[in-house]
């Protein structure tokens, strides 16, 4: 709220002029005194808009100086131009005589300078939602958003004359922020979106509050000063408003006496109308001892008043008083030369700030540091040691095997499960130590001060306190984890590389037993470099026609006859020969590579499919990467059936669990939507998972095949074979299709045969082979005569 001496309540020429007009005349009058009043106060502070300008300003400068992305200095710029017109506005504002003019320029006036506040709010609203949706600098959004907040609250606290405006303005800053927040894809983003809702609405609540306030006092004031000999009355009324405002208000004389006070400022202060506190220095004194104030908070306001009486300019500033709670104070000059005082209990309305901010830099179920505080937290470490820090130590945690428990239990317990193990890797740790969730269940330990001996020493602290089984409600369960650690600046000169020397030595822990540390050493770079080269070189493989597709025959048992086949990609690579699909899939599905692989395989697979007979379909694995872009999935299926290089109905998509688990209900709009277009599924891998049995009702498959894990051991195992039957009977129950795999012997062919499934897959029927050679084993059966 600013009320200064620039927006004059009443002048003396404008009192003579009314003495002695009829009562509705002196209520126009007063109507727009008012307005100008109201107007008078947007420009009653020309440097706190020039400063808020210059900061939004070096937000999108310093925006595009961490980022590169030319948006920001395109935003940066057209904001110069919209503050260069604000500045014009300003200074003609203040250069123009007020005292006779009439509504139409107060109009003129009001229009212009919101034009001006509300570009500036709009360009800041484009930066926020540029910065959210199309940056991955965690540090450019954590500072837009902060920006955001801020105008935020000082558009209530400038622009309070004009409500409306108000509303726009914030709804332009923070629309965009929480429309890019919205869809981040990432649920805490989608969170703080709701709290910045909260924050908008508080927002427009105090600025109603504050413009009711704000109106009252000038209609108030404003009639006394048109009316003297009505001013009993007008000083009833003015103390009415005074009484009303939810702002504390008080005003000085040149000598620092009191003049006027309203409630709630005594509220505030803990002071009343007694003569012992009808002073300065008094009033501080008593909110001293009342603890309204601590005394280095009396030392700062008296500093804020000596300033406006020496600098006839205004002062803000926020303090927090021995109680907790958050006042903002404006102080400013008055015309007969005392000062003026209004405090806002801002208490609630920074809690929600700090809420938001919290939230934008914390993982909402573990408490701890979210993905984007940690990397604001990697970046720093590489200038660290250039100014001297001597060692850090990076645990990078991954619990082993986790996944199972929200397969068979759900995320619920999973969560869980999660906050108990935040919870024991945090009392593993000193206070000093830096923690973050990292990913699912995945967490980082920055230790400073920490040598390799030391990290190793804190690494088995974390593994000891997570050994204890964690106890959730009437459940035990017994969570390991595998951890790599690497220590800076001896195993990377920046965070970054440390990261990814503590990712190296977490895939050594994972691929040598899991449930063990490892500290990283320069020979896992080799691996490293390994994975690096076959991604490249898989790129270029799959421009250069290195892939091909291998076919393995689904039979029926009875009579051994081909259904359909399973399309295999291969990779012979010319230097290196063949490379094995577990080496190749792994490092394709970590990186964009596997989108392109999939399509490749699918537009292969339906040229294939022509040449196979009519009664013989193709089925063809999918990835979870490929069902995480599921339009571009659907086009390519769409366009292939377009084009008639596959009919729908011979096509057939393999799923495994993980694409299930990933994001179940975009896999189930997804799936619906292919099978509209004639498509069938098949559940893959059946067994390795423990929420199978689920996934046969809820994604109704047409098929679903035994795990090979099964084969191996129905012939001993009668729990294997319980399972098995089971499926078989439910398959008769539900409608789908059993088929067994991994069948390399007679012996496990008459064990599943006797089960009652009808079709199978495995060496012992046919090895994956080139479309050629399955083309002349398909011709040479027909050619077979039965019997």
């Amino acid at each position: 709220m600013s009320i200064s001496a620039d927006s004059r309540f009443a002048s003396e020429g404008l009192e003579t002029r009314q003495m002695g007009r009829p009562r509705r005349d002196v209520r126009r009058s007063v109507s727009a005194e008012r307005e100008s009043i109201l107007v008078g106060s947007l420009f009653s502070s020309p440097a706190s808009i020039v400063i808020s300008n210059v900061v939004g300003i070096m937000v999108m400068l310093m925006s595009w100086h961490w980022t590169r992305d030319n948006t920001f200095y395109t935003l940066s710029c057209v904001t110069i131009a919209v503050l260069l017109g604000r500045i014009a506005t300003l200074v003609r504002y203040r250069l123009a005589c007020h005292e006779d003019e009439d509504g139409r320029a107060v109009r003129r006036w009001d229009i212009e300078f919101q034009i001006g506040a509300t570009l500036f709010a709009g360009l800041q609203g484009i930066s926020c939602f540029h910065a959210i949706s199309a940056t991955s600098s965690p540090a450019v959004q954590i500072l837009n958003v902060i920006a955001a907040v801020a105008f935020s609250s000082g558009y209530v606290a400038r622009n309070a004359a004009r409500p409306k405006y108000v509303i726009v303005q914030v709804l332009c800053l923070c629309v965009p922020l929480m429309l890019a927040l919205e869809h981040s894809n990432q649920p805490y983003y989608r969170a703080i979106a709701v709290f910045i809702v909260l924050y908008m609405l508080t927002n427009f609540v105090i600025v109603l509050s504050l413009n009711r306030n704000l109106r009252a006092l000038a209609d108030a004031t404003a009639e006394a000063r048109e009316n003297e000999g009505s001013s009993r009355k007008h000083a009833e009324q003015a103390h009415l408003a005074l009484r009303a405002m939810t702002h504390g208000l008080v005003t000085f004389d040149e000598t620092l006496s009191r003049e006027l006070q309203n409630d709630r400022h005594g509220e505030l202060y803990g002071v009343g109308d007694d003569h012992d506190e009808a002073n300065l220095e008094a009033m501080l004194a008593h909110a001293v001892k009342c603890r309204r104030l601590s005394r280095s908070d009396a030392t700062l306001i008296r500093q804020d008043v000596a300033r406006t009486l020496k600098e006839e300019v205004a002062n803000t500033r926020e303090l927090t008083t021995p109680e907790g709670k958050t006042l903002l104070l404006h102080v400013e000059p008055t015309e007969s030369g005392g000062i003026l005082i209004v405090t806002e209990d801002i208490s609630e309305r920074k809690h929600t700030q700090q809420k938001i901010e919290t939230m934008a830099r914390t993982d909402p179920l573990t408490g701890m540091a979210n993905r984007h505080e940690l990397d604001r937290m990697l970046a720093s470490i590489g200038p660290g040691f250039r100014e001297g820090i001597g060692s850090v130590a990076i645990l990078y945690i991954d619990l082993d095997d986790f996944k199972t428990i929200n397969d068979s239990l759900g995320h619920a317990t999973g969560d869980k499960v999660l906050v108990a193990i935040a919870e024991r890797i945090r009392s593993a740790v000193r206070v000093s130590d830096f923690l973050a969730r990292f990913g699912g269940d995945e967490f980082v330990a920055i230790i400073p001060s920490a040598d390799s001996d030391a990290s190793l020493v804190a690494a088995e602290r974390v593994m000891q306190a997570l050994s204890p089984p964690i106890i959730i409600g009437d459940r035990k369960f017994s969570i390991g984890a595998s951890i790599g650690a690497a220590v800076g600046p001896r195993h990377g000169p920046d965070g970054a590389t440390l990261m990814t020397a503590a990712d190296l030595a977490l895939y050594e822990s994972k691929s040598t037993g899991k449930n063990r540390v490892s500290l990283f050493r320069p020979e896992m770079e080799a691996s490293f470099r390994r994975r690096t080269e076959l991604e490249r070189e898989m790129r270029e493989g799959l421009a250069g026609g290195q892939f091909d597709l291998h076919y393995q025959p689904i039979v029926e048992i009875d009579s051994g006859k081909v259904v359909s086949v399973e399309a295999l990609l291969r990779w012979n690579h010319p230097v290196k020969g063949s490379i094995s699909p577990s080496e190749f899939i792994p490092i394709a599905e970590r990186s964009d590579l596997i989108s392109d692989l999939g399509e490749w395989v699918l537009r292969r697979a339906a040229c294939d499919l022509a040449r196979l007979p009519e009664e013989i379909s193709i089925s063809v694995n999918v990835s979870p990467m490929q069902f995480r872009q599921p339009q571009r999935l659907v086009t390519t299926i769409r366009e292939l059936i377009a084009e008639g290089k596959v009919p729908a109905e011979r096509l057939e998509l393999e799923l495994t669990e993980s694409v299930l688990v990933d994001n179940p209900e975009l896999t189930l709009a997804t799936m619906k939507e292919l099978r509209s277009l004639g498509l069938r599924f098949s559940l893959d891998d059946f067994g390795t998972g423990y929420a199978s049995i689920g996934y046969l009702a809820t994604y109704s498959f047409d098929k679903v095949k035994i795990d090979r894990s099964f084969a191996s051991a129905i012939a001993d195992n009668g729990a294997a074979r319980s399972v098995v039957e089971l499926v078989q009977h439910l398959a008769d129950r539900i409608g789908f299709i059993v088929v067994a795999e991994g069948l390399e012997d007679a012996d496990q062919v008459d064990a599943i045969a006797a089960t009652g499934i009808a079709l199978a897959q495995g060496y012992f029927f046919g090895r994956p082979e080139p479309l050629d050679v399955i083309e002349a084993e398909l011709k040479a059966a027909r050619n077979t005569p039965a019997g």
